[in-house]
C-alpha cells in the first residue's frame, strides 16, 4: 500500500513537471521587453485582441512611417536644434515594433507601435514650436518690408512698383491666413499638420521677401525654401561601391 502511495505522488509530480516545465521555459525564452510587464500591466493575447491589434498595426504602421519621412527631412535640415537623438529613438522603436509584425506577434507590435507613436508627437510639438517662431520672425520681415514699400511715394506713381505692392499684399494675407491654420492645429495638439501649415505660410513670406528685395533674399533662404519642399538641401552623398 505504502509502495503504491508513493508511486501515485511520483506520478503526480511527473505530470506537473511536464505542464509545467514549457511554461517556465516559455517565460525565460520572452524578450526582456516582454518580461517588463506585470500581470496587471501584460497586454490581453486572446483571439479577439489580436483581431483588434491587426486592424490598428496596419494603420500605425503607415501613419508612423510617414511621419518618420518628414521627420527625417526635418532632422537633417536642422542639425543645430538637437533633435537627431530623438529620432534615432524613434526610428529605433519604428523597428522594433515592426520587428514584432513580421514575426506575428501583433500584440506588442501594437504595443511598440503605440509608445513610437507618442515619442512621435512629443517630438512634432518641439518641432512646431521653433517652426511657429522662425514663421513669425519670416512674416514680420515681410510685414516690415511691405509697409516701406506702401509708404514710398513712387508706390503711388509707378504702376510697376503699385502692382507689387498689390500682389505681396495678398501673399501676405494667405501666409497669415496658413500661420493660424498651423497655430489652430497647435491648440487641437495635431502637431505634425501644424508644421505643414507653417512650411506654406514660409514659402509664402519667401515669395514676399524674394520679391521685393531680391538682391538681399538671394540665397538666403535656400534652407527654408528646400525644407518647404520637403527635401533635404545637402543630402548625404552616397559612397560608389
Amino acid at each position: 500500500m505504502k509502495k503504491k502511495s508513493i508511486l501515485f505522488v511520483l506520478a503526480i509530480a511527473l505530470v506537473l513537471s511536464l505542464q509545467f516545465t514549457p511554461m517556465v521555459k516559455a517565460q525565460q525564452a520572452q524578450p526582456a521587453e516582454k518580461q517588463q510587464f506585470t500581470e496587471a500591466t501584460r497586454p490581453e493575447e486572446n483571439y479577439l485582441a489580436r483581431f483588434h491589434a491587426l486592424e490598428r498595426v496596419e494603420f500605425l504602421k503607415k501613419s508612423n512611417l510617414d511621419k518618420i519621412y518628414m521627420l527625417k527631412v526635418i532632422i537633417s535640415n536642422y542639425k543645430d536644434q538637437g533633435w537627431d537623438k530623438d529620432y534615432q529613438a524613434i526610428y529605433e522603436g519604428y523597428k522594433k515594433g515592426m520587428d514584432y509584425y513580421y514575426k506575428r506577434d501583433i500584440i506588442y507590435a501594437q504595443v511598440e507601435l503605440e509608445k513610437n507613436r507618442k515619442d512621435i508627437f512629443e517630438l512634432y510639438k518641439k518641432i512646431a514650436e521653433v517652426y511657429k517662431q522662425r514663421t513669425q520672425a519670416l512674416l514680420n520681415e515681410c510685414a516690415t518690408k511691405i509697409l516701406d514699400l506702401d509708404l514710398d511715394e513712387r508706390s503711388r506713381s509707378n504702376p510697376d512698383r503699385n502692382k507689387v505692392l498689390f500682389k505681396n499684399v495678398a501673399r501676405l494675407r494667405i501666409a497669415y491666413g496658413q500661420y493660424d491654420d498651423g497655430q489652430n492645429m497647435m491648440d487641437d495638439h495635431v502637431y505634425d499638420t501644424a508644421v505643414k501649415h507653417f512650411r506654406v505660410a514660409k514659402s509664402y513670406a519667401i515669395q514676399i521677401l524674394e520679391d521685393i528685395d531680391p538682391e538681399n533674399a538671394k540665397g538666403k533662404y535656400d534652407l527654408d525654401k528646400a525644407d518647404n519642399l520637403n527635401r533635404i538641401l545637402n543630402p548625404p552623398q552616397q559612397s560608389a561601391k
